[in-house]
C-alpha cells in the first residue's frame, strides 16, 4: 500500500487529470502520456520513479529463498542488463500438469504503478494463503517484475536505451533487445507441454482508473471478445468498484495491429491465449495494489477452470487419475465436429466426466459409470452446442479435474 507517497500530488495534478480523463482514448496511446505529469510524478517519487534496478537486484535473493521461486534470467537489454524472470509454483521446476500465466511490468519505466500491483502479486502466490497454495498446486506463474531496466536506470518515461517503445516494437526488424528476449521467451513456452494461457501486460494509464484494454471482434474474432468480456468482468467481480467494465477502453476497432505484444499472441495463437493489458492508475490517488492483486489473480483462477467454488467444489485433485486437454482447442465447427477428451486412470474406479457453462449449470454428461485402468477417450459433438468457453470436469472417487473447451461456429 503505497498511496501516501502520492500525496503531495493531489493538488498540483488534480486539474490536468480531470480534463484527461474523459478525453477519447487513443488506439495508439493505451497508456496515455503527458510528459509534464510524467515529469511531476519522478519529481515526487524520486529516482527512477521510486522503484530502480537496484531495488530489484536487492528483491531478487530475497524471492529467491522462497521454495516456490527460481529466479532466471530471459536474456539482455541494450546496456547488458538482464531482464530477470521469477518462475512460481509449488514444485520447481514446474510439473507436467500445471497451468501457464505469464505477467511482465515495467515496459514504460514511469508506469511504476503497474509493478507494485505485480509486486503484490508475488507477495500473495508467496504467502501461506490457502488460495495462493492452491494456485501454486495447480498453476506456474512467469513473471518478468522489470522489461526495460535501462529505460528505469536513465529516468526514461517510456523508451530504453536505445530510445524506443518496446512496447510498440513488436514489428520491428530487427526487433530492440527486450522485445527479442521476451518474443523468444514466449516462443519456447508456447511450444511446451503447458503452453502460456494467460499473459497480463502490466501498465498505467493517466487516465486515473483501473481497466483492461479490450480488443474489439474486428480485430480478434467475435468468440474471443466474448471471452475477454467474461474474464475482464470476472476479475472486476472481486473488485467491482475499483475496476472499469470491460467497454470503457475498446481498441482494435480498425482490425488487428502488428505493433504489440497481444498483437503476436493474437496473430499465432488466437483464442488459446488470453492476452491483455492492464492499467492501473498513473496518478495521485493510486494505491489498493493488495486488492488489485487479489482480484486479479482470483479471476485468473476462475478463468482457468481452477478455482474450488460452484463446480469444483471444495474436493481435492485426484492422485489416481489425470485429464489432458482436448483436441482440437478451441473446436471450430465446419473444420471438426467433435473434439477428443482423454483422461487417464491408475486403477479401476466409477467416474464421471461432465460438461459445465461457465454459470456451474451442467450441460451434458460425457461419461459415467464402472471404468477399468488405462486410457479413456470420449468423442464430443460440437454441432448442438453453442459457441463459447466450456470447462470440462472428472470426477473420481480421488477427487476433481477440470479443463477448458472453447466452441467456435
Amino acid at each position: 500500500m503505497r498511496w501516501f507517497k502520492y500525496v503531495a500530488m493531489v493538488l498540483m495534478l488534480c486539474s490536468a487529470l480531470n480534463a484527461q480523463q474523459f478525453l477519447p482514448v487513443s488506439e495508439a496511446e493505451k497508456c496515455g502520456f503527458d510528459e509534464v505529469l510524467s515529469e511531476q510524478l519522478l519529481s515526487v517519487l524520486g529516482d527512477h520513479w521510486g522503484y530502480g534496478y537496484d531495488s530489484l537486484l536487492a528483491d531478487l535473493p530475497v524471492w529467491d529463498n522462497s521454495p516456490y521461486v527460481s529466479v532466471s534470467s530471459i536474456g539482455n537489454t541494450v546496456q547488458n542488463r538482464p531482464i530477470w524472470q521469477l518462475t512460481i509454483t509449488s514444485d520447481n521446476p514446474p510439473t507436467s500438469d500445471r497451468r501457464t500465466v505469464f505477467i511482465h511490468a515495467r515496459t514504460h519505466p514511469n508506469e511504476v504503478q503497474a509493478w507494485w500491483v505485480t509486486d503484490e502479486i508475488i507477495n500473495l502466490l508467496l504467502s501461506p494463503d490457502p488460495y495462493a497454495a492452491f494456485l501454486r498446486e495447480n498453476c506456474v506463474f512467469y513473471v518478468i517484475p522489470m522489461y526495460n531496466p535501462d529505460g528505469v536506470e536513465l529516468e526514461l518515461p517510456r523508451q530504453n536505451a536505445n530510445n524506443i517503445d518496446i512496447e510498440s516494437g513488436w514489428d520491428d526488424i530487427p526487433p530492440q533487445p527486450e522485445v527479442a528476449a521476451l518474443r523468444t521467451r514466449f516462443a519456447y513456452l508456447m511450444g511446451s507441454p503447458n503452453p502460456i494461457e494467460v499473459a497480463l501486460n502490466m501498465h498505467s494509464a493517466i487516465a486515473c482508473l483501473r481497466y483492461f484494454v479490450y480488443h474489439h471482434e474486428n480485430g480478434t474474432s467475435p468468440i474471443f471478445a466474448q471471452m475477454e468480456r467474461q474474464y475482464i468482468e470476472g476479475i472486476r467481480s472481486y473488485f467491482p468498484g475499483g475496476i472499469q467494465p470491460w467497454s470503457y477502453y475498446v481498441s482494435w476497432t480498425g482490425g488487428t495491429p502488428d505493433q504489440y505484444p497481444e498483437s503476436w499472441f493474437w496473430r499465432n495463437y488466437q483464442e488459446a491465449v488470453m492476452a491483455l493489458t492492464y492499467e492501473d492508475m498513473n496518478c495521485s490517488t493510486a494505491g489498493n495494489y493488495d486488492q488489485t492483486a487479489f482480484a486479479i489473480l482470483h479471476g485468473v483462477g476462475d478463468y482457468l477452470g481452477l478455482v474450488q467454488t460452484g463446480i469444483a467444489g471444495d474436493r481435492p485433485v485426484p492422485a489416481d487419475a489425470d485429464l489432458e486437454v482436448s483436441f482440437p482447442n478451441p473446436l471450430v465447427l465446419g473444420k471438426n465436429s467433435h473434439a477428443i477428451i482423454v483422461y487417464q486412470l491408475d486403477r479401476a474406479q466409477s467416474v464421471r466426466l461432465a460438461l459445465f457453462d461457465l454459470l456451474g449449470r451442467r450441460v451434458k454428461t460425457l461419461d459415467e459409470g464402472w471404468r477399468e485402468e488405462g486410457e479413456h477417450r470420449i468423442f464430443v459433438n460440437g454441432e448442438s452446442l453453442a459457441s463459447g468457453r466450456y470447462l470440462y470436469r472428472l470426477e473420481t472417487a480421488g477427487g476433481v479435474l477440470s479443463r477448458q473447451l472453447t466452441i467456435v461456429k
